[in-house]
């Protein structure tokens, strides 16, 4: 059984526009549906987190072991008290 696709349409403004063109090629994506498509697949992972109380998101390069937080304004709208 294949997956269901529906064709979507955006409207973006010139700066988003141009984001997402700058994201997909630094990203390496074959297009911008692709980019689009795994940005989703993060935003939901990350929104699952957050729904189960975690609220930080951190990195690490293991090559230096430095750290840094990346602050999703999102963690503190989805957070159960």
């Amino acid at each position: 059984m294949g997956l269901k696709t529906k064709r979507v349409v955006f409207t973006f403004d010139d700066t988003s526009l141009r984001t997402l063109e700058q994201m997909t090629e630094e990203g390496k994506y074959t297009s911008m549906a692709d980019c689009v498509r795994e940005s989703l697949q993060i935003t939901r992972a990350l929104i699952t987190l957050a729904e189960h109380g975690f609220s930080e998101l951190l990195v690490r390069n293991p090559r230096t072991n430095g750290e840094r937080e990346i602050v999703v304004p999102r963690f503190r709208l989805l957070r159960r008290v």
